[in-house]
């Protein structure tokens, strides 16, 4: 089923003619493994279509967050829910089993704020690959929104950390695009 979530995750994506980071969702799966060796096949389809929702987002990002917080939570719940509802009618159609749809969905639906094990798992997941592969998109958006919001990002990124293991693997990141804030 991974491989079927993966193409449906890019043809998604390249419908919407998004410019999405692949790599973000091949390291966020990375991340899950590292994290949770015996992860299994529901918690890696949720690693890797968590944000599915942004293949459907309507308008542009930037302007988006131009007056809105990167953690407003109307905006969070509202991308939270729509992937898990997106992901779970596409895991419906292809018949998969109805508990796993139901742990997908559970965990894309809080894998911003976490809230039970696999929840965080995905979130921490997500939030070491953002600092490896997306922050420095958001430092280029600093003449648009501000190098405070950006600072802002990302602290609220690496302070949502749960696991202790994940805490580790972040760090050296986080750190590296503090410099390249703090040069920016």
């Amino acid at each position: 089923m991974l491989h079927k979530v993966k193409k449906f995750v890019k043809q998604s994506f390249k419908q919407s003619g998004r410019d999405e980071n692949f790599e973000h969702f091949n390291r966020t799966v990375y991340w899950v493994r590292k994290i949770k060796p015996d992860a299994d096949e529901a918690i890696i389809i949720a690693a890797y279509a968590h944000d599915i929702a942004r293949a459907f987002r309507k308008g542009d990002s930037k302007e988006a967050f131009k007056n809105v917080e990167f953690d407003d939570p109307k905006i969070l719940s509202e991308h939270q829910n729509e992937g898990a509802h997106i992901i779970g009618d596409f895991l419906h159609k292809e018949n998969y089993d109805e508990q796993l749809i139901n742990r997908i969905r559970n965990m894309v639906a809080h894998h911003e704020e976490g809230g039970d094990e696999e929840s965080n798992l995905i979130k921490d997941a997500d939030t070491i690959s953002y600092l490896e592969n997306n922050a420095e998109k958001h430092i280029k958006m600093i003449p648009f929104l501000g190098k405070d919001k950006i600072k802002r990002k990302i602290d609220w990124m690496y302070n949502r950390l749960s696991f202790d293991k994940a805490k580790l693997f972040a760090k050296p990141f986080y750190e590296k695009v503090l410099e390249l804030l703090d040069t920016t």
